[in-house]
């Protein structure tokens, strides 16, 4: 049996139609737990409309806001399936056969997981699609799949980090045994990187079989995405540390010098706060010695040279808001395209 897992907070609006695509699967040995975790709008009520009408469905209803990690983790709690997929409420699934791919799939190659193809719809009708790709498919095993793509996890992107889109072996999820970290951003990405080194296979299908709802244009600065982020590299860290991943380290470094400067643009572009309270920001961020660390890159030829790295060096906050606000006025007019779409969309 397929144990689906559904954290679901404020989608109502969404999620008959996930359910639905879901129940319509031709592989019908599933069990479908919905966590409701302390909606405010109809999701409760249209969970329990599915539970009475299916005796597949499940509603697990939680008083007190968790959090998508601890609402999966409660359902994967609950779960009776040999196999666990999940997803997100207000996404659905491509057809009527993902389901019996995959678990067809996963049963011929014993893989821990198996993986489909996704794809991001922007309008309500699903017309506008962008298609996810991979630079590999099929079955990979070790050592090449911790040699050549735990990197993935670290800041190159090769393989998925997202947590949804995949079907799981329930005995490496115990196994593996990740719990909640916290965190409000990366917590996908945080799941799989604690449970690759327990994998000794997966399979990646060249299939879409996931539709990903895309959100749309970001519409204001989100305080939590740096202070997430810095923790999450301080994880990925001493774990690359304790796997001995050397080649995790560069990676790591230069991925956290992005996360910073995309951190200033951000308060640019929004407006949190004046010229004064960033540069105010970005002195106190300089003084954080984790962001020393980007000074560490080894092998990447001319990125000392880099010259956000060297303001970074001599944290000179002048100079690295000029270098952002030049870069916000470079991506202006693509900004205001995509609000454009995001607005036009709106009608349709």
């Amino acid at each position: 049996m397929i144990s689906v897992i559904l954290a679901a907070y404020n989608t109502g609006l969404y999620l008959e139609q996930c359910l639905h695509s879901i129940l319509r699967q031709s592989y019908s040995d599933i069990e479908v737990i919905v966590v409701n975790d302390a909606s405010t709008d109809d999701t409760l009520a249209v969970g329990r409309q599915f539970e009475k009408s299916d005796k597949r469905v499940k509603v697990i209803n939680l008083i007190v806001n968790k959090g998508v990690e601890k609402a999966r983790m409660t359902g994967l709690d609950d779960a009776k399936g040999e196999y666990v997929m999940f997803v997100d409420s207000d996404d659905w699934l491509c057809g009527n056969d993902t389901l019996q791919i995959m678990h067809d799939k996963m049963v011929e190659t014993n893989a821990d997981y198996v993986e489909v193809m996704s794809q991001r719809v922007m309008d309500s009708w699903g017309l506008i699609k962008t298609k996810s790709s991979c630079p590999v498919y099929g079955l990979i095993k070790q050592p090449e799949l911790f040699n050549d793509y735990y990197i993935s996890f670290f800041g190159k992107n090769v393989l998925s980090v997202t947590m949804w889109g995949k079907l799981y072996k329930r005995s490496v999820l115990d196994k593996a045994n990740v719990q909640p970290c916290g965190l409000k951003m990366g917590e996908d990405l945080y799941f799989n990187l604690k449970l690759f080194p327990h994998l000794n296979s997966i399979y990646i299908i060249d299939k879409i079989g996931y539709n990903y709802r895309f959100g749309g244009i970001t519409t204001r600065y989100n305080p939590t995405l740096l202070p997430d982020l810095k923790k999450l590299f301080v994880i990925k860290d001493q774990l690359s540390k304790e796997q001995h991943y050397e080649a995790a380290f560069d990676y790591l470094r230069i991925e956290l010098k992005n996360v910073l400067r995309s951190d200033i643009c951000q308060r640019i572009i929004f407006n949190y706060g004046d010229k004064e309270d960033v540069l105010i920001k970005i002195k106190e961020e300089l003084s954080d010695p984790l962001f020393q660390e980007v000074q560490k890159v080894r092998n990447t030829e001319g990125f000392l040279d880099d010259p956000f790295v060297k303001a970074m060096a001599l944290k000179d906050a002048d100079s690295i808001y000029n270098q952002c606000m030049a870069l916000v006025k470079q991506q202006r007019w693509q900004r205001r395209k995509k609000k454009l779409v995001s607005y036009l969309l709106g009608f349709v």
